[in-house]
């Protein structure tokens, strides 16, 4: 679970805590280089729990933060 909650933070800060922002996987995979398999394992984990959408575009597939996700991002940021 910590590392799911990795992912969410750094999906997070790509987004700048914007519900209307979408962004690659690539811009925020790269932070966990060393887990590529193990990312992606998380984001379809948060994707099951609502945190996260996805949002399928022309060239590749997006995400973004719902909800629950930005209030879950400014929980973790705070108890930090």
């Amino acid at each position: 679970m910590e590392f799911d909650r990795a992912v969410l933070l750094s999906i997070c800060r790509a987004c700048k805590m914007s519900k209307s922002a979408h962004v690659p996987e690539k811009a925020f995979a790269r932070r966990h280089t060393q887990a590529g398999r193990e990312v992606k394992k998380a984001l379809r984990k948060l994707i099951s729990l609502g945190y996260v959408l996805m949002h399928p575009t022309r060239g590749e597939m997006t995400y973004a933060l719902s909800k629950e996700g930005v209030a879950l991002c400014r929980e973790m940021q705070e108890s930090d």
